[in-house]
């Protein structure tokens, strides 16, 4: 029986920075795949190089100073890496869509949100005719929640609350169906009703679209839980434990991923009780650490942990680890 399809594949992926004060290794060999019709969350610190994956994708980083330094993205088999200048405008927005983490500063403050929303079917699609787009334009934000969508149509980003900027990015990034979608961190600065309803309203329109797949990029481990069907848990700008969102949660291997587990509030945790959490902060990317990259924050660090860095290795069917103290049997 044939495995999964492999809608994008990241092979050995750099995104590094050049700064004043040297060069910062953001995402530093990075292997990852997405499955069609799934839903894979990337997980981590603040700091970690989500974000400056997520974009690497798209090729969206600024430079200078950034620079994709190696590696390789495979879009059902195409290099989006070696695509020219067209080619990848082509891709973007069409066969892969991002919602970035705030749509306050992605939407463009001097255009109607209903314009902003038809500008990716008129370029992606050809569809010309004015009646044409703001029908489908209305429809799609009707289809997404927001209310009266002719009046909100010529509504500018700055007249709309977070969540109805949210939707608008949403509806944008959806408008032409692609096969992949990267969401960075969505549901930020949003509160509890509206995280729902954000994140029901994307795990909505893939279910429509069939064998689309999701890039769920948080640090909202619950929101994970409920939502994704893999994990990826990144830290210091690789991958260090990819599993099923089931087996992750309930037994975490990596060190790193249990103290992510560790430190969520309980179910029946008295008032006033401390929550656990990982010791220091995520080095900078300037200088990670020799050896392990978590090994200077890692309660169970050996000697050859500071001096050799672990590959990602699987260590059961399905199950990748980046950890010395891992092996088949399972926890350290």
């Amino acid at each position: 029986m044939p495995g999964p399809v492999k809608l994008l594949e990241i092979r050995g992926l750099r995104t590094w920075f050049e700064l004043e004060e040297g060069t910062a290794r953001a995402v530093d060999g990075v292997d990852l795949d997405v499955r069609e019709g799934e839903v894979l969350g990337l997980v981590g610190e603040s700091g970690c190089g989500k974000s400056v994956t997520a974009l690497s994708i798209l090729n969206l980083i600024p430079a200078p100073p950034g620079r994709i330094v190696s590696g390789e993205i495979l879009f059902r088999g195409r290099d989006l890496l070696k695509l020219s200048r067209p080619e990848l405008r082509a891709v973007r927005g069409g066969d892969i869509a991002m919602v970035f983490q705030e749509p306050m500063t992605s939407l463009n403050p001097v255009f109607t949100v209903g314009w902003q929303i038809e500008e990716a079917i008129r370029f992606h699609q050809g569809v010309g005719d004015r009646r044409e787009l703001a029908a489908r334009g209305v429809r799609l934000m009707g289809k997404l929640g927001i209310p009266d969508p002719e009046r909100r149509r010529g509504a500018y980003p700055h007249e709309l609350s977070g969540g109805m900027r949210q939707r608008v990015m949403i509806a944008m990034a959806l408008a032409c169906s692609p096969a992949l979608l990267i969401a960075d961190e969505p549901t930020t600065a949003l509160d509890a009703t509206l995280q729902a309803e954000i994140l029901e309203l994307m795990l909505r329109a893939k279910a429509e679209s069939g064998d689309a797949a999701i890039l769920l990029i948080t640090h909202d481990l619950a929101v994970v839980a409920e939502t994704c069907g893999r994990v990826a848990v990144m830290y210091a700008g690789r991958i260090q434990e990819l599993a099923d969102a089931d087996p992750l949660f309930r037994e975490p291997l990596h060190p790193y991923t249990r103290g992510l587990l560790d430190s969520l509030p309980r179910p029946g945790t008295g008032k006033g009780t401390r929550l656990r959490a990982i010791p220091g902060t995520v080095p900078r990317s300037l200088s990670w650490p020799s050896g392990c990259r978590f090994q200077t924050r890692c309660p169970l660090a050996q000697d050859r942990c500071r001096r050799v860095e672990p590959e990602l290795a699987e260590v059961r069917p399905g199950r990748r680890v980046r950890c010395h103290l891992v092996g088949p049997e399972g926890r350290a």
